[in-house]
């Protein structure tokens, strides 16, 4: 049996290379297979693969149905705004 590996929310990432590892990560945790995130967004499991390993050439939609499809969501967050707000 594959250990599963604890995930914690929120996730930060900085680049497409974390944002595949995040990606990915959450994948495994819901128990799919790049096959079966594949058939659930109708993309490869190429683009999956690709999407995973950090490559640029990802379409930007649908690497956002990959986070909504595993449930990650989406928020961006003004973290200048904290500055300001002292918190």
């Amino acid at each position: 049996m594959a250990r599963q590996t604890k995930v914690t929310f929120p996730m930060d990432f900085f680049g497409v290379e974390e944002l595949g590892k995040a990606i990915k990560k959450v994948r495994t945790l819901r128990g799919l297979t790049q096959q079966e995130l594949a058939m659930r967004t109708n993309t490869s499991t190429k683009f999956i693969s690709n999407v995973e390993n950090g490559k640029d050439a990802a379409q930007l939609g649908k690497v956002l149905l990959l986070v909504r499809i595993l449930d990650m969501g989406t928020r961006l967050v003004d973290l200048r705004a904290k500055e300001r707000d002292g918190t």
